[in-house]
């Protein structure tokens, strides 16, 4: 891995493989690691594939401020430019994805294709409520059996529920939650204690935990500017499923899939669907190119 200052903070990235490039961008609560050997070297065979992890994340500094977006946006226009990247598919899950998106708003001419995986857009999707997730009911019955009740009052349930099951009063109960569609990455595999501690850390020294509620610009109308392809892929039981069809709706070029069974982390629990899924969308890219 390797470091570089971007819009005034140090990134840590790696990049793989020759070819186009795609570069993947993971979401809240996790790092580059989150995209294992099984997603990344897929990729690589046919594509540079860049990784990093964003500010506040992994090993990139953690700013006392600038988490929103837009200011994240803008670390990856920087390190693109350092990378002397032309043009990149991007592919982003959950926060990864909005990023990917405002991207693509502000820099379209450096953009090839959007893969969208399981992102909850506030534009599109202003509360995540509980009650609405769509197997709520057998979600509260196994989050009961560790002892963890989601507020019915709480309209970022799902921000709620990381910073609760990172604390290290849920570390032994986290192990019961594989295998469901509330896996979270705070597990004893890959480093996952100290990416919950580093979670807690963003939230309570940083302001990070406003600037991610904050829509920063990427309203309805910019995002029905976005002219590129778009694939948005969507766990079956993810909460953020209102999102899926609000990018349906309101960009002209987007398909849509559902993992079948799966939660919010399906690029982990499901990598051989995922990279299948978008290996046929960027060959199918590449084919109406050469015609």
């Amino acid at each position: 891995m390797k470091k570089v200052r971007c819009n005034g903070v140090m990134l840590n990235f790696q990049c793989v493989g020759e070819g186009s490039d795609v570069v993947l961008i993971h979401g809240l609560a996790a790092n580059h690691a989150f995209w294992r050997l099984d997603v990344l070297l897929p990729f690589a065979k046919k594509h540079r594939v860049t990784i990093y992890d964003l500010r506040g994340h992994g090993y990139s500094e953690m700013t006392q401020k600038g988490y929103t977006s837009v200011d994240m946006a803008e670390d990856l226009h920087h390190l693109f430019n350092y990378l002397n990247i032309s043009q990149a598919h991007l592919i982003g899950h959950s926060l990864g994805g909005v990023l990917a998106l405002h991207y693509a708003v502000l820099h379209p001419e450096r953009v090839s294709s959007l893969v969208i995986a399981d992102s909850r857009i506030r534009g599109l999707q202003p509360t995540n409520y509980s009650m609405d997730w769509p197997n709520w009911e057998k979600a509260s019955k196994k989050l009961k059996e560790i002892g963890l009740y989601v507020p019915e009052t709480e309209a970022e349930s799902g921000l709620w529920l990381l910073e609760q099951i990172a604390s290290p009063k849920w570390q032994k109960m986290r192990h019961k939650l594989e295998g469901t569609s509330l896996f979270v990455p705070f597990g004893g595999w890959n480093g996952g204690q100290k990416t919950a501690e580093r979670w807690l850390e963003l939230m309570n020294t940083t302001t990070a935990k406003q600037d991610f509620l904050s829509l920063a610009g990427l309203t309805v109308e910019k995002l029905s500017t976005i002219k590129k392809p778009v694939f948005a892929i969507y766990g079956e039981n993810s909460p953020a499923i209102p999102s899926m069809h609000g990018l349906c709706n309101h960009l002209p070029n987007c398909k849509t899939a559902i993992v079948a069974g799966a939660g919010h982390f399906y690029p982990l629990t499901r990598p051989r669907i995922f990279v299948e899924m978008i290996s046929r969308f960027l060959n199918e890219l590449e084919e109406v190119q050469q015609c």
